[in-house]
């Protein structure tokens, strides 16, 4: 991406803010009352001039708030957000320096900024319970066949994952037991690893074309995943307890090209892949097996 168009990459967390009730006296005697806990639903959306504008969903999307991170510009790869320790992590990559920022969302301030890796980073995840970031040292890197394992809180490499180079893309499974992890070596192969060992446990194999994957997504149970492949016009859906792709599922209209950005709905009942050569998302049934594509959505 041109760290000079800021608005050209978006990168994305989604956290749920849940604000301490106060207690007030009744004026009946001594007994008190805690009102409910004000929830927010916000959207940190991480810029590459180095701000992440927080939006807030329930108000028809407002911006509500502008952080700064870091001074303009870099290439901002990914972002995460634990709702525990009310942290969100900023991976951005500048001058051949691969750094993560930790920021206190209670206060707006950058808790740290470390380089971590060299010549850059990518797309990370956080444990649900905000302890462990795992973090990527990216695509454009063959000479590290590995992933870091870093303390979320102080900022420390506490270890690596050992893959084949150009490490990416990276979710942690909501139960925090599992690390699934994308690289961009030609091993048509996903890669997943537990949280206690920070070893590969298992794999997932039968990826079409020239093996090279994209961005994907977990359903929360751990059991199915989707993935954009490179060279396929549509998205491959995995099994993970046999470890195997299942269906193979085409898009239809908009430009056809190859998706790169895939997500399920929250109920988990459809899912949105991007189309890479045009304005469209496209939307698919997964009450159905293979599923089936029922809207195309101009964006």
């Amino acid at each position: 991406m041109n760290a000079r168009h800021p608005t050209w990459q978006v990168l994305v967390a989604v956290a749920v803010l849940a604000l301490a009730g106060c207690r007030s006296s009744s004026s009946h005697g001594g007994s008190t009352a805690v009102t409910p806990p004000i929830v927010r639903h916000l959207i940190y959306a991480a810029q590459d001039d180095g701000t992440v504008h927080v939006y807030d969903i329930d108000a028809g999307h407002r911006l509500v708030r502008t952080i700064g991170v870091f001074a303009c510009c870099g290439d901002v790869r990914g972002a995460a957000a634990a709702v525990p320790t009310h942290r969100f992590y900023l991976m951005y990559n500048r001058d051949d320096e691969g750094h993560v920022a930790s920021v206190d969302l209670l206060s707006g301030q950058v808790v740290w900024d470390k380089v971590m890796h060299t010549p850059g980073v990518d797309r990370g995840s956080v444990t649900p319970d905000g302890t462990t970031l795992y973090l990527p040292t990216g695509e454009s890197d063959p000479s590290s066949p590995y992933e870091l394992v870093i303390d979320a809180l102080s900022g420390t490499v506490r270890g690596r994952i050992a893959l084949p180079a150009r490490s990416h893309d990276t979710v942690v499974s909501l139960d925090g037991s599992r690390v699934f992890v994308e690289t961009k070596s030609p091993t048509a192969t996903m890669y997943v690893a537990s949280t206690a060992t920070n070893k590969v446990v298992a794999t997932i194999t039968g990826y079409c074309c020239r093996g090279v994957l994209g961005p994907f997504s977990v359903n929360g149970r751990g059991t199915l995943m989707v993935n954009d492949v490179v060279g396929y016009s549509g998205f491959e859906v995995a099994d993970l307890t046999t470890g195997r792709v299942i269906a193979s599922v085409p898009v239809t209209g908009g430009s056809a090209s190859p998706g790169h950005g895939i997500a399920f709905t929250p109920d988990e009942r459809q899912v949105w892949v991007d189309d890479g050569g045009s304005p469209y998302v496209h939307v698919f049934d997964m009450t159905a097996m293979p599923p089936r594509q029922v809207a195309l959505v101009r964006v």
